[in-house]
């Protein structure tokens, strides 16, 4: 009598790639940047190109109102603003693509109704720290009005 003895063979078919969480990437998170290496926080944000008769800087009055937003972030975002590009920062604290502007401020109820978008357009590409917490009196940038937040927020007891 003659008995043959095959071993079953398995085999894997896991793709190891830093997608499946397998391999040498295992150890890092997915849509995690190294420091320095974030991705343009503006990238995906159609921005216009300033025409001939607009002149650089500040449009309008509108950074001149008195009246400040609803938080939305306690801190700023650090971006590149490029040359001859108009950039409309949301002052409201409402729009769905912060820090500019998507138009919320005339569908959403606001006490405050008199908050309008800041026009910039800068002279030369700059990097930039924007407002993200609508409370600075230098808009559309951050002027460290944030850190004051909190202390704000546990006088009027929103933290209970």
């Amino acid at each position: 009598m003659l008995r043959l003895h095959i071993r079953s063979f398995h085999y894997s078919a896991i793709n190891l790639s830093n997608k499946t969480g397998f391999g040498p990437y295992r150890l890092h998170k997915k849509n995690s940047h190294f420091v320095g290496s974030e991705p343009n926080p503006l990238k995906y944000h159609v921005i216009p190109e300033k025409t001939p008769e607009q002149p650089y800087g500040l449009q309008g009055n509108n950074h001149l109102i008195p009246a400040k937003g609803h938080i939305h972030s306690k801190l700023p975002i650090r971006t590149i603003l490029k040359k001859d590009k108009v950039y409309t920062w949301c002052s409201c604290g409402y729009s769905g693509s912060q820090p500019l502007c998507d138009g919320s401020h005339k569908s959403v109820r606001t006490p405050k109704t008199t908050l309008k978008p800041v026009r910039f357009i800068p002279e030369k590409d700059m990097e930039v720290w924007l407002c993200n917490c609508k409370q600075t009196n230098n808009r559309p940038f951050c002027d460290g009005s944030h850190e004051h937040i909190k202390e704000k927020d546990e006088k009027e007891g929103l933290f209970d």
